[in-house]
């Protein structure tokens, strides 16, 4: 941020008091949608917030030189030290092959930054692989620096155990945030804040979310401080009494839900000279502490009416200091998901019911989307909804055809009848150039089980339709459903590899267990013995299961990956967020730049150079890099065939922060 921006944004917080904080780690290629939305929607209110990504800015600071000079100090101290070691701990080995493998890729990542910025150099693709793995040396480093935590664009976690209380007051006491500084210096600016929310969306941003946090509480005591967003309202929705109230030492309040009503209610209250505590209680979709008795109270829940939302507003975000080298905006115009029926989706609040499927009038879509693109000079978009109905996003096509609306897009969409190939070709007419779909499963046994309302016939008629039409289409299945067999789940590579000249991406991934979702609440139906957590897993996000004993035997794995591989070396398919993963702006770039085949054949990748040149030598050391590895997996192997094994009580596998360390301490 120049000095000239630095004086408008203090300024600015000189006349706000109200923020809302979106936190590490999540995609720094484009802004999130949710706190743009709540801005815009509390602005026609005639209520004034202010947005601050701290996950795009954080970058910055971690990008910077000073950042990384810092880091190789540390690092070089920390071998120095366990080089001294006449034996090093399994802990000590544990890190120490990550510290020495970290110092010789520390360097000035800035060029990286360039790159994917660059409209030139972001499309060569070598450039790109090179910046890419860049990025990925940088989260390498970060590793050694902060072990024994790991940090990506959408992973902040400890080497094994799930984050509870006592994890998260180590990261905290320890000062294990990467970002420490940069906090201190950006809440500094805000002045006398008396809100501040943060959109705690992702399970990444859980660390960096309480952080904050407890920061925000120690800076300014007397600010309301509340949390929001799918994953805070998950993990109140399914954990216990005691962690709930735990929950609010670091906070005031809880927006579950949608949270335009409630900050629409919230925020005045909080201006008002004398604060009566019923009407806190009365807001809706809050969860509040009693002031006097300490008890958590509710508010009524309430779905909000989208006839009512307004155009998102992303004044406040520097939309050029994202990583890509052209804008794209997120825009929501449906919330909810019409099908609602699928097996293991809970995704969205959707298996609840207290979301149910909401559109906001396609007249009013096509005026927000012209709004967004003359403020902010944006063509392309991405629709982040959980779905659009066919009837909806027709409708959507033809009044962006009608108006003259000039813009490129993708979306989600389901695998439906009433795509037929005009349906399809009107779609890319109104702009639509990539689709994912959740196809989920090639055997119709399997798409039975799930409630896809779908069979591999339809699925192969429709993505015709659409790949045809020159849309870009992408499959996202993943094998081992509850009841699938080892064929069936070939079915769904047989289908994926038959269909491949037609399949832009894919993804076969591994079924997990999800809270709230029709097989959690009913595992018995889909033959699942019983259901666990690990006792660190205190905010039920990671739920265990054991299949009862008559069950469909296991599907070979091995074989599995082994035909998942040689599938995938036919594309080039990567990881969130870059080019050649599903529904990311790099990906899209892509595809509006090369066309819908540029992720259906491998890319030529130049072979990386080797980390020492240039960069200082890790020390000579009577430990060895490999040995540590190879001792280290020798005990994760060991350590987790217990921590993660069902426990006789029918309550908790053992896995936690405590336990582990309590494990290290017997080796």
């Amino acid at each position: 941020m120049d000095a000239q921006q630095q004086q408008k944004t203090t300024a600015a917080n000189r006349e706000n008091t109200s923020f809302l904080l979106f936190p590490p780690f999540a995609d720094p290629t484009w802004a999130y949608v949710g706190l743009p939305t709540l801005k815009g929607y509390l602005g026609t209110r005639g209520i004034n917030v202010s947005i601050r990504d701290y996950n795009i800015e954080g970058l910055s600071f971690l990008l910077a030189s000073q950042t990384t000079a810092g880091w190789r100090k540390k690092l070089t101290a920390r071998l120095h030290a366990l080089t001294k070691r006449q034996r090093l701990t399994t802990y000590e080995q544990m890190e120490y092959w990550r510290v020495a493998e970290a110092l010789p890729l520390c360097r000035d990542f800035g060029d990286c930054l360039s790159v994917i910025q660059d409209p030139q150099q972001f499309y060569n693709k070598k450039s790109y692989l090179r910046a890419r793995d860049g990025f990925e040396d940088l989260f390498q480093v970060m590793e050694g620096v902060f072990f024994p935590f790991r940090f990506s664009f959408n992973r902040a976690d400890h080497l094994l155990a799930p984050w509870d209380f006592q994890l998260l007051d180590y990261y905290i006491s320890k000062q294990r945030s990467p970002f420490a500084q940069f906090y201190r210096r950006q809440l500094v600016n805000l002045g006398q804040p008396r809100f501040i929310g943060l959109s705690l969306t992702f399970v990444s941003q859980i660390p960096e979310t309480f952080y904050l946090c407890h920061l925000i509480r120690e800076l300014f005591p007397d600010c309301f401080v509340m949390l929001g967003g799918p994953c805070i309202d998950q993990i109140v929705r399914n954990s216990s009494p005691e962690t709930v109230s735990r929950i609010f030492s670091y906070v005031d309040a809880v927006g579950l839900q949608e949270g335009e009503k409630t900050l629409e209610q919230l925020l005045p209250l909080l201006d008002a000279e004398k604060q009566d505590p019923k009407r806190f209680a009365a807001i809706p979709n809050l969860m509040i502490k009693e002031p006097v008795t300490g008890t958590l109270c509710q508010g009524p829940a309430e779905t909000f009416d989208l006839t009512e939302a307004a155009t998102p507003d992303y004044s406040d975000l520097a939309l050029d200091r994202y990583l890509a080298p052209d804008r794209l905006l997120l825009y929501s115009p449906t919330r909810g998901c019409y099908w609602n029926k699928c097996s293991f989706c809970s995704y969205g609040f959707n298996q609840s019911g207290r979301h149910a499927y909401r559109e906001i009038p396609v007249q009013r879509a096509v005026a927000d989307l012209r709004a967004m693109q003359e403020e902010f000079g944006v063509t392309n978009f991405y629709l982040s909804s959980d779905v659009l109905s066919p009837a909806y996003v027709s409708a959507l096509a033809q009044e962006i055809l009608d108006r003259g609306l000039d813009i490129r897009w993708s979306t989600d969409l389901r695998i439906e009848p009433a795509y037929t190939p005009e349906r399809c070709r009107l779609l890319h007419q109104a702009g639509l150039r990539a689709v994912a779909f959740g196809v989920e499963s090639g055997s119709d046994r399997v798409l039975h089980l799930m409630n896809k309302g779908i069979n591999a016939e339809l699925i192969r008629k429709i993505n015709r339709n659409f790949h045809q039409a020159g849309i870009s289409t992408s499959w996202m299945t993943f094998l081992s459903h509850p009841g699938e067999t080892g064929q069936e789940a070939e079915e769904t590579l047989t289908l994926i590899d038959q269909q491949r000249t037609m399949v832009d991406q894919f993804i076969a991934g591994e079924f997990n267990l999800t809270p709230g979702s029709l097989i959690s609440s009913h595992p018995e139906q889909y033959g699942i013995a019983s259901v666990y957590h690990t006792q660190g897993d205190i905010f039920r996000l990671f739920l265990l299961f054991t299949m009862a004993e008559n069950n469909s035997p296991s599907p070979d794995h091995d074989s599995l990956e082994e035909k998942i591989d040689t599938l995938s070396r036919r594309y080039h398919l990567d990881h969130y967020p870059w080019a050649g993963s599903i529904s990311t702006h790099h990906s899209f770039l892509y595809l509006l730049h090369f066309g819908q085949r540029v992720f259906a054949q491998p890319w030529h990748r130049s072979p990386r150079k080797s980390p020492q040149k240039g960069r200082p030598a890790p020390l000579h050391s009577k430990f060895s890099v490999e040995d540590c590895r190879r001792r280290e997996q020798t005990f994760m192997n060991r350590y987790l065939g217990e921590a993660l094994q069902p426990p006789k009580n029918g309550l908790q596998a053992p896995l936690s922060f405590e336990h582990f360390h309590h494990a290290l301490g017997k080796k």
